[in-house]
C-alpha cells in the first residue's frame, strides 16, 4: 500500500435530500469514488447526485435499519479501494481532508479517528473513516462501525481533520422512538444505545418511562462513560423536576455535577431548579460555579446552552435578589454581549441600569 496512491470512497445512504447533495459531492470531489445508496428518495437526490459525478444505487430496506442501510452500501464499493469514508448528505469534508488523511494514514491503520462538528457548537472526536475490508454497521439505529473478528484493529488519530455536520432542523425525529425499542430488545446489554432508548423517553415527555430506562443505563455502570452518565443524571434530575419531586431533582443534578465536575451543564440545572424555586443563594452559588468552568469538553454530550447567557442570566438574577448589584450588573451585561437581541435580557439589564442609577443619583 505505501508504493502506491491509496485509493478512497466517501459513502452514504440518502433519502429525499436534494437540497444537500450539490454541498456533499462538491466537499467529497476529491475522493476516487462517491456512492450513495438511495432508499427511496421521492425529489430528485438520485438524479443530482447522478449529476455531481456519484454513483447511484437504489436499495431498498423494510422494515427500516440504518446498519442494513449503511451495510449494503459498504457492500457496493469496489473491493480495490482502500479507505473508505461514511457520511451523511448533511456533512461535508472540510477543503485539504485527502492530503491529511493520506498523511495519518498508515499500512497497518484500519480506523482514523478525527474531530467532528456536529453544530451547535459541540465538537468531538469520530471514527466513521475506516479501512474497506473487515468492518460493518452494527444496531437500527445510532449505529455503530464494528470490526470483524478476523481484523486486529489499529486506530490513528487525525486531529488536524474536520467532518461538519449541518443538521436539518426540519428533519423529523419521529422513527427513532421505535427503532430504539428494537435496538434495546436486540442487544440489552449494551449500555451506550440504552442510553439512547432513555433519552429518547424524555424527549417524548415519558417522564416515569424515563426514569425507570435511566436508572437500569446508569445501573450497567458503563466504562469510560463519565460524560454520558452525567447526562443521563442530569436527564433523570429533570424527569424528577417536571413530576414535581423538586427534593430528587435536585440530588441527582448535585450527583450529576459529581460525575462530572468540570462540565458546566449539572451546575447550570441545578442553578434553574434553584431559580425555580427562588433559593437565591443556592442559584448564585451553582451559576458561578458553572462559569469558574472555562474549558468546553470536546464530547457529544455536551449542551451548547451552558456556554451562551444562560449561566450569566442566572447568576445576574440571583446577585441581584442577594443584593450583589455590581455582579447583577456585570453578568447581565456579558448575557446581553452573549445574546444580544434577546429581548428579555435587555429589559433585564436596563431594569438594572436604571436602578442603579437612580440610586446614585438620589
Amino acid at each position: 500500500m505505501a508504493d502506491r496512491k491509496l485509493k478512497i470512497c466517501v459513502y452514504a445512504i440518502s433519502k429525499d435530500e436534494e437540497q444537500f447533495v450539490r454541498r456533499f459531492c462538491e466537499s467529497a470531489k476529491d475522493a476516487d469514488y462517491i456512492l450513495i445508496a438511495d432508499t427511496g428518495s421521492t425529489d430528485r437526490t438520485a438524479d443530482v447526485a447522478f449529476e455531481c459525478g456519484a454513483v447511484v444505487h437504489d436499495i431498498y430496506v423494510s422494515p427500516w435499519r440504518f446498519d442494513i442501510a449503511r451495510n449494503a452500501a459498504l457492500a457496493l464499493i469496489p473491493r480495490d479501494i482502500d479507505i473508505c469514508i461514511s457520511l451523511d448528505l448533511d456533512e461535508i469534508l472540510e477543503p485539504g481532508w485527502r492530503e491529511k488523511i493520506e498523511a495519518a494514514w498508515t499500512p497497518e491503520t484500519t480506523n482514523l479517528w478525527y474531530y467532528f462538528d456536529w453544530g451547535h457548537g459541540i465538537k468531538f472526536p469520530y471514527r466513521k473513516i475506516h479501512s474497506r475490508h473487515g468492518y460493518h454497521w452494527h444496531h437500527p439505529c445510532h449505529e455503530d462501525l464494528r470490526i470483524d473478528g478476523r481484523v486486529q484493529e489499529v486506530r490513528t488519530w487525525c486531529p488536524h481533520l474536520l467532518v461538519t455536520h449541518y443538521p436539518d432542523p426540519t428533519k423529523s425525529r419521529g422513527q427513532y422512538m421505535d427503532i430504539l425499542q428494537v435496538a434495546v430488545q436486540e442487544d440489552d446489554k449494551d449500555p451506550h444505545h440504552f442510553f439512547y432508548y432513555a433519552r429518547e423517553l424524555t424527549f417524548y415527555r415519558r417522564w416515569e418511562e424515563g426514569k425507570a430506562a435511566l436508572q437500569k443505563y446508569l445501573d450497567m455502570n458503563a466504562p469510560g462513560a463519565q460524560n454520558e452518565r452525567c447526562y443521563a443524571m442530569r436527564l433523570m434530575g429533570k424527569c424528577y423536576a417536571e413530576t414535581g419531586d423538586n427534593v430528587a431533582a435536585e440530588k441527582w443534578f448535585y450527583l450529576a455535577a459529581g460525575e462530572a465536575p468540570n462540565t458546566r451543564e449539572p451546575w447550570c440545572e441545578l442553578a434553574m431548579l434553584m431559580y425555580r424555586q427562588r433559593r437565591w443563594e443556592e442559584c448564585f452559588a451553582a451559576s458561578m460555579r458553572a462559569l469558574r468552568i472555562k474549558d468546553k469538553q470536546l464530547v457529544y454530550t455536551c449542551d451548547p446552552a451552558v456556554w451562551g447567557h444562560w449561566p450569566h442570566d442566572l447568576a445576574s438574577i440571583s446577585a441581584w435578589h442577594l443584593g450583589l448589584k455590581d455582579i447583577a450588573l456585570r453578568e447581565a451585561e456579558i448575557a446581553v454581549e452573549l445574546t444580544p437581541d434577546d429581548v428579555r435580557l435587555q429589559g433585564n439589564l436596563k431594569y438594572i441600569r436604571d436602578a442603579l442609577d437612580g440610586e446614585r443619583a438620589a
